[in-house]
C-alpha cells in the first residue's frame, strides 16, 4: 500500500470559480480567471513541495497541471462530494490526506507540512486551517471521516465550528493550525489581501500590482457634473421686480 501523503485539491476550475464568487466587475473577467488560475498553481506547487501526491477533483475535467491526477467530483451537495472524494482517496491508498480549495493565495508549503506532522504524531487526529470567516482553508486526516455531508453547513461562518462538534462526537482529536489564512469569497476579501502587505513572491507580484491598478480605478470619484457659473454678486436691484416692457401697439 502507498503511504504517500496526498493532496486532493477541491475546486470548480478557474472559470467556473470566478462566476461562482465574482470578486471583480465583468469588464476584467480575465483577470479574475488569472488570480484563480494563480491560486490554483500555488496549492499544486505547495503540495509538491510538501512531497505530497496530488489529485484535482473537480465536476469536470479542464488543462491539469504535470503531474497531477483527476477525480470527478460527482452530483450532490459539497457536503456529499467532499465526503465522496476523500472516500475514494482512502480505498485506493493509504496515509495522509490533505483538502485545500482554490481560494486561498497565501497557502504555502509550510501549512502543509505543519498538517502532514500532526497527522503523523497521531493518525486519529483531525487538522483544521481556520479562515477569520468562520470557514477553514485545511482539512488534513490519517484516517476516513464520516458525516461531512449531514454535520457540516458548508458554505457559511459555521463551518469551522460545525467540524469540532462532529470532532467532539465522533471522538477524534482536533488540531488547529495556529495561522489563520483569508479565502476570496468577497470583493471585500480581494481588498484586504491586496493590502495586507508588501510580502510578493515572483508568483504575485505583477498580478498584484495590476489587481490593485484596477481597484485603485474603480475607487477613483466621478468627476462632477458641468454647471453654469453662479454670479458671485446679486442682480442690480434695477433690474430686480420688474416687469418687461410691453410691445408698442
Amino acid at each position: 500500500m502507498i503511504r504517500q501523503p496526498e493532496l486532493l485539491v477541491f475546486t470548480l476550475g478557474p472559470k467556473a470559480d470566478s462566476r461562482r464568487h465574482r470578486l471583480l466587475a465583468e469588464a476584467h473577467r480575465e483577470e479574475e480567471i488569472g488570480l484563480r488560475q494563480g491560486c490554483l498553481d500555488a496549492a499544486v506547487a505547495a503540495g509538491r513541495e510538501a512531497g505530497c501526491r496530488i489529485t484535482l477533483c473537480s465536476p469536470l475535467p479542464f488543462q491539469l497541471p504535470l503531474t497531477t491526477s483527476y477525480l470527478a467530483q460527482g452530483k450532490g451537495s459539497f457536503g456529499v462530494r467532499l465526503e465522496r472524494a476523500l472516500g475514494a482517496l482512502f480505498e485506493r491508498s493509504s496515509g495522509p490526506r490533505i483538502v485545500v480549495g482554490t481560494d486561498v493565495p497565501e497557502l504555502a508549503p509550510r501549512h502543509l507540512r505543519a498538517a502532514l506532522d500532526r497527522v503523523r504524531e497521531n493518525p486519529e487526529a483531525v487538522v483544521l486551517g481556520p479562515s477569520p470567516d468562520g470557514g477553514i482553508y485545511l482539512l488534513a486526516v490519517g484516517l476516513p471521516l464520516s458525516g461531512l455531508a449531514q454535520a457540516v453547513r458548508w458554505g457559511s461562518r459555521h463551518v469551522f465550528a460545525d467540524l469540532l462538534g462532529l470532532l467532539r462526537r465522533a471522538g477524534r482529536p482536533a488540531v488547529v493550525l495556529a495561522e489563520a489564512l483569508r479565502d476570496l469569497d468577497r470583493p471585500a476579501d480581494l481588498d484586504l489581501w491586496l493590502g495586507s502587505g508588501p510580502a510578493d513572491d515572483g508568483r504575485w507580484k505583477a498580478l498584484r500590482r495590476q489587481l490593485r491598478r484596477i481597484l485603485d480605478l474603480r475607487r477613483r470619484p466621478l468627476r462632477p457634473p458641468f454647471r453654469l457659473p453662479v454670479p458671485s454678486s446679486p442682480l442690480p436691484r434695477s433690474l430686480t421686480g420688474r416687469a418687461p416692457p410691453l410691445a408698442a401697439a
